[in-house]
């Protein structure tokens, strides 16, 4: 979302919310978002959660046209990639990667993995080669431009490098995230903590 908001031009003030820690369990949290997770929006006297949500107000309130598409085909190829974002990519990558990101966010408590991710299991395979063909014949997602599709999808990969993601091996996603990665609103918001191995 942050990635978004920096493409955009925008400079939102932020408030960290350690859900690890349980920061979205406070009341004054709960009281803006009672789901107690991240992200959430306060635009106003607006507020928004689930990421790709907002990631849709952002382009359609703030975009210009950026990120996002007037065209109705080209919205619905957005959504489409946003909705399995959200219903196979996300869930996947959350249940595959949780100790080696709790590890990380929580090494006092979660213990180091025994074994690296291993990224040729069958829990993986189907939604990577999903994202490897929808890849096939386009820069980015939807096409020749980047859309809230590309960012949607490519937050869960922040985890990638430190995962030893095999790029090599799937030459399509690792093209795409490269020029992902090429933006300064992407670089910018990188933390440290997912950049090394």
């Amino acid at each position: 979302m942050l990635a978004v908001c920096r493409h955009l031009g925008l400079n939102p003030e932020i408030h960290d919310v350690n859900v690890y820690r349980g920061d979205g369990r406070a009341p004054q949290y709960l009281a803006i978002n009672p789901s107690g997770k991240i992200p959430t929006l306060v635009d106003g006297e607006f507020v928004l959660s689930e990421s790709n949500a907002i990631l849709l107000y952002l382009a359609e309130t703030h975009g210009a046209g950026r990120l996002w598409s007037g065209e109705s085909k080209q919205r619905g190829r957005i959504a489409q990639w946003l909705f399995w974002e959200s219903a196979h990519w996300q869930p996947t990558l959350i249940a595959f990667l949780s100790e080696l990101v709790g590890h990380r966010l929580l090494p006092e408590r979660v213990p180091k993995p025994r074994d690296p991710p291993d990224w040729s299991s069958a829990v993986v395979q189907p939604v990577l080669k999903t994202l490897e063909t929808g890849l096939s014949a386009t820069a980015f997602l939807t096409g020749s431009e980047v859309t809230i599709a590309d960012f949607a999808v490519a937050g869960m990969m922040t985890y990638f490098r430190a995962a030893d993601f095999p790029f090599q091996r799937l030459p399509k996603i690792a093209d795409w995230y490269a020029r992902i990665e090429s933006f300064d609103s992407w670089r910018g918001t990188q933390s440290p903590l997912w950049v090394q191995r």
